[in-house]
């Protein structure tokens, strides 16, 4: 197939997905808001914003450099899964310990103990890097965006269940991991990395000079959308930062979801087409247009 039909078919593909899951999760969502109180919510605000902080910085752009590379071999590949390994299990491991401080700082002890068990993310997150990451240098969005989906609908049925079983922010703690092995065990069905890891790096410095400059405009786009999360959380408490997140939730999911879906496909479409400077010129105007 041609870059155009690619794109095209990336982009229904991602989009009637998106829509279907934002559907399904927007109506059980606002039935979890009424069962659930918002100082669970901004329990999890809190938790969330130092996770998300450190899944930016989790994989070194190393999942990005993989996509981007025209060619790659399977030593590199072994070679970028040893230090995503490491680097996530760092993360984890830095969670764990901080955790205490995190709740320190936001004098809120029940913070702890969700930082701990989020952690749990970055070991389940690091087996879905070099898969996903083959599935978007093919482009094959159909199977990405199904799994997405259907990862939405049962992390969200799972919450729903666990609110009605009076589970608090817990239901929303394990909405979020399930999400996250869902995913892993899905990408690691539909596109296996059957290899060990190699904790060696050599030749890995040119994929992560790359990776770092995405990193870096990643970390200035969430200091912009969190710090308000951060001082809130300091200065306000827990149920007025429910309030807050979810109003900000629930404001910018347009933006976030149509922005989403066009960098999930532009990014391997421009990947593919790198070494063509003109029509890398000539798809950016048209996407902007």
């Amino acid at each position: 197939m041609t870059l155009r039909t690619d794109v095209m078919t990336g982009l229904r593909w991602t989009a009637g997905a998106r829509f279907l899951t934002q559907l399904i999760t927007w109506a059980i969502t606002l039935v979890v808001i009424r069962i659930l109180s918002p100082s669970d919510y901004g329990l999890l605000s809190m938790a969330t914003v130092f996770v998300a902080f450190l899944m930016i910085l989790s994989d070194f752009g190393l999942g990005f450099a993989v996509i981007q590379r025209t060619e790659i071999d399977l030593l590199t590949l072994r070679k970028v899964f040893g230090a995503v390994v490491i680097v996530h299990g760092s993360a984890a491991v830095l969670l764990v310990v901080a955790a205490p401080l995190i709740a320190s700082f936001f004098a809120e002890p029940r913070v702890e103990p969700i930082v701990r068990v989020l952690a749990l993310q970055f070991v389940v997150a690091a087996f879905a890097v070099i898969p996903d990451a083959q599935l978007q240098r093919r482009m094959e969005f159909r199977r990405r965006s199904l799994l997405d989906l259907s990862g939405a609908i049962v992390s969200s049925v799972a919450t729903l269940v666990l609110a009605l079983a009076g589970k608090g922010v817990w239901a929303l703690v394990a909405g979020s991991l399930l999400t996250q092995t869902w995913r892993t065990i899905g990408l690691n069905s539909i596109a296996p990395f059957g290899y060990w890891p190699l904790f060696t790096f050599g030749g890995l410095r040119p994929l992560m000079k790359f990776g770092w400059r995405l990193i870096a405009s990643q970390v200035l786009w969430f200091f912009f959308t969190q710090i308000d999360i951060i001082i809130a959380g300091k200065w306000l408490g827990k149920e007025l930062v429910g309030f807050y997140a979810i109003a900000m939730h629930l404001a910018s999911l347009p933006n976030q979801r149509i922005a989403g879906i066009i960098n999930q496909v532009a990014f391997p479409a421009f990947a593919r087409i790198q070494d063509d400077i003109d029509a890398v010129g000539r798809h950016l105007l048209l996407g902007i247009r």
